[in-house]
């Protein structure tokens, strides 16, 4: 497992956030969604950062007493050493008093399933065609307090 810290993400982190986001994604959000996350009341956008560099972030809504996870991505060269569960529990803990977490996650996506499942997700429900482009199912997830 590679350590990292986590913390809230500055706008001198967002150049490696786009990166990371263009190298994880089919369909990587524009920069801006990442400016607005900075700045939205309700917005959390956190990176993981190890040996000085920015290899993963998270990006999650605290909407009352629930959590929404919009993404969780680290950078290619710095998978598979423990990063993604590093960012989700940071996640967790941070909704800590939050009756549900909620996510949507592509249907193809393995290894992120698991690592939901691990955390104790569970699939809730199924978006047909939710992911513009490739028209990909989303698996919609939940876990409960």
């Amino acid at each position: 497992m590679t350590v990292a810290v986590v913390r809230p993400a500055a706008s001198a982190d967002l150049d490696a956030i786009d990166e990371i986001s263009r190298h994880s994604f089919k369909a990587p959000w524009p920069r801006q969604t990442f400016v607005d996350e900075l700045t939205r009341p309700h917005g959390r956008l956190v990176v993981a950062e190890a040996a000085g560099a920015i290899v993963g972030y998270a990006n999650y809504w605290l909407v009352v007493d629930e959590v929404h996870l919009l993404a969780i991505a680290v950078h290619p060269d710095h998978r598979r050493r423990g990063l993604g569960a590093v960012l989700l529990a940071d996640v967790l803990a941070a909704g800590a008093d939050a009756r549900v977490i909620t996510l949507e996650v592509r249907a193809g996506n393995a290894p992120a399933i698991a690592l939901y499942r691990r955390h104790g997700f569970v699939e809730v429900a199924t978006r047909g065609g939710y992911y513009g482009g490739d028209g990909e199912d989303a698996l919609v997830m939940l876990r409960e307090r």
